[in-house]
């Protein structure tokens, strides 16, 4: 969805910064609610940022990333496999899943809501191995970022 200068190959959007954010926020809750598990989940909220090289008066992202402790590593892996059939039934297309890059091979899930123009990229994190006992936890990490946007005419992003 972007040309080679790195810029959306689509006209974004109008939205309101305020509405935006709270379709990121009611997104990041279905997506939890999808994991079904009680955990310790990360603050804040959704923030807004840059659009590439675009007006950032008058062009923005939004950006939720949160994640979730404090459970069994075996309940995360079943709760990867629930995101994985329960998403695309809630609008989301799959795009990849599986192990990622990185040399520890953590489990990640990419999908795309056309509709709602937001994608997320949520990683399990196992640290189970870690002999540290202060080390990280392990995680389900959840990265929801919304398409390009383009303020309402006469307005300005101002919530950098």
């Amino acid at each position: 969805m972007t040309d080679t200068n790195n810029e959306p190959s689509y006209t974004p959007e109008t939205r309101e910064v305020p509405e935006a954010k709270q379709e990121a926020k009611a997104l990041s809750s279905e997506i939890l609610r999808v994991i079904g598990l009680q955990g310790e989940v990360s603050k804040p909220g959704p923030g807004v940022s840059v659009c590439g090289e675009r007006d950032a008066d008058k062009f923005y992202t939004i950006h939720h990333p949160w994640s979730l402790t404090g459970v069994p590593i075996d309940d995360m892996k079943k709760a990867m496999t629930r995101l994985k059939e329960e998403l695309p039934k809630n609008g989301w297309k799959i795009v990849s899943y599986g192990p990622d890059k990185s040399p520890s091979k953590s489990l990640e899930l990419v999908a795309d809501s056309t509709k709602k123009k937001y994608s997320v990229n949520i990683h399990l994190y196992d640290e189970t191995g870690r002999t540290k006992p202060n080390g990280p936890k392990s995680k389900i990490y959840v990265d929801l970022t919304s398409a390009c946007f383009q303020a309402p005419k006469g307005k300005t992003v101002d919530e950098y």
